[in-house]
């Protein structure tokens, strides 16, 4: 039963509302009776002047204590209310029950009080050894008279019993009532928070069972607190993710079987002319094998990327860090693919300022920018240009900026975003030299140096690749 969050949620503030109202009882019994001892004292002290004069005036009329008393308790009879006369701490009269005659009370009266008593009224409370505490207000009739053989003074004082807390059962009733209408509204407060807190996230639980089936279609318009709605919200920004995840998955496998199947048509139907003697002339033949053999380079280049992308994904590359001289590197790269656009007439050129270092892995550097330059060539027809340039930006000290411009077609606007997607072909023809992967490494290992790589592009005015790279000690 008290498994479930709603249930003890509400258990919760069930004991955080009785809590509470014992702690407000405890504290307003204390306060009460805090209060009746207030009124105690000053009843006391707007009392016991009168009584002083009063005995005063008995002992000046040659009256002992005893005889005072018993006047005492004639003319000054006032409700639970008794007279003590005290020489010094002793109690030399009683107009109660005399039981307190003959004891040592007030002992720790400071003689600064008792001065003060000569003045005005003293208040305050005193215990007895049987237990009983009581309230009083003292004040001094007669000071010492050695002459007639009184060496300490006469001191009247009013006692009350201090009131117990059972004082409260006059208003008990009414504090009852109100802590059971408290306790009401807060049971039904807690309810309905229990309810708006657990509400949801039998939503979410619902969804992530939804899940675990494999429906990945996840609607959640869930009210409630903000933290719960935030959950819901990252709930379905995690469903999309893994819904966009398993697509890609499910495309990436097409075109990995896609590109498989291609060569391996055409590996199948030519070793098949092969061995059925179809190609029988030592000239279709050579063409056989030659096609054989091209499509198994393929497919080993093809193996060979969605393996490095494998390992590139799994954290298996073995990243040499060394300082790199980006320069010198971008001009090996250049002198590489120079016969390549010699060949298709395309002027190659390159231009960049020395000195500039970064830390890296040289050959993993000189990948990508092998990648770049040969798609730049390969796309720029007969007679164009390519550039690579490669500078400090002046904006951003601390990098190090390439950037590859070719005369090609160009993309689309809308091409753009996928440029870097694995297995992308912008021109939608699947090219059997181009298996749409070379972007998407350049991309990893860009990334894996903490840069960036990006492209911009019109149609009919060339493509431009650029990447940005941390220099050394930034």
């Amino acid at each position: 039963m008290f498994k479930s969050l709603r249930a003890r949620l509400l258990i919760s503030y069930i004991v955080v509302i009785v809590v509470i109202l014992f702690a407000a009882g405890l504290t307003l019994a204390l306060l009460f009776r805090s209060g009746q001892d207030q009124v105690s004292e000053a009843r006391l002290k707007a009392s016991i002047p009168l009584t002083t004069r009063l005995v005063r005036a008995l002992t000046e009329q040659g009256m002992n204590p005893e005889q005072i008393i018993e006047e005492l308790k004639v003319s000054a009879r006032v409700p639970r209310t008794r007279v003590l006369l005290l020489n010094r701490d002793r109690v030399i009269g009683d107009t109660g029950d005399g039981a307190l005659v003959g004891q040592s009370v007030l002992t720790d009266l400071p003689p600064a009080r008792l001065r003060a008593a000569l003045r005005s009224p003293v208040t305050g409370m005193f215990g007895t050894p049987s237990g009983e505490r009581f309230v009083y207000a003292l004040s001094v009739a007669l000071l010492p008279q050695p002459r007639k053989n009184r060496r300490a003074p006469l001191i009247v004082a009013l006692i009350t019993p201090r009131q117990s807390l059972a004082g409260l059962g006059e208003i008990g009733q009414l504090l009852l009532w109100a802590a059971g209408i408290a306790m009401l509204v807060g049971l039904a407060l807690a309810w309905l928070i229990s309810r708006s807190v657990a509400k949801p996230l039998k939503q979410i639980a619902a969804a992530t069972e939804q899940v675990a089936q494999g429906d990945l279609d996840v609607d959640l318009h869930v009210k409630g607190p903000l933290e719960v709605v935030q959950l819901a919200e990252q709930f379905e920004r995690m469903t999309d993710e893994v819904k966009t995840s398993r697509q890609a998955q499910r495309e990436f496998i097409a075109n990995v079987s896609h590109d498989l199947k291609t060569p391996l048509t055409s590996i199948q139907g030519f070793s098949q002319a092969i061995l059925e003697g179809v190609a029988d002339d030592p000239e279709r033949t050579q063409r056989s094998a030659q096609v054989i053999h091209d499509e198994a380079l393929r497919m080993s280049r093809l193996v060979e990327q969605l393996l490095e992308l494998a390992r590139l994904d799994a954290g298996q590359i073995e990243w040499i860090q060394a300082p790199v001289d980006i320069d010198a590197l971008l001009t090996r790269v250049v002198e590489r693919l120079s016969p390549t656009a010699e060949q298709k007439h395309i002027d190659l050129h390159y231009s960049g300022e020395q000195g500039i270092w970064l830390l890296g892995d040289a050959d993993r550097l000189m990948q990508v920018f092998l990648n770049l330059l040969d798609n730049a060539i390969h796309h720029t027809p007969e007679g164009g240009r390519v550039t690579c340039q490669l500078r400090r930006p002046p904006g951003a000290a601390g990098e190090a900026a390439i950037q590859i411009d070719d005369t090609g077609p160009g993309l689309p606007h809308t091409e753009l975003p996928h440029v870097f997607d694995r297995f992308y072909q912008a021109d939608k023809a699947r090219s059997r030299d181009n298996m749409g992967l070379g972007l998407a490494i350049v991309q990893e290992i860009i990334l894996a140096h903490g840069g960036e790589v990006g492209v911009e592009s019109t149609v009919g005015s060339g493509a431009r690749f650029w990447v940005r790279l941390p220099l050394q000690g930034r």
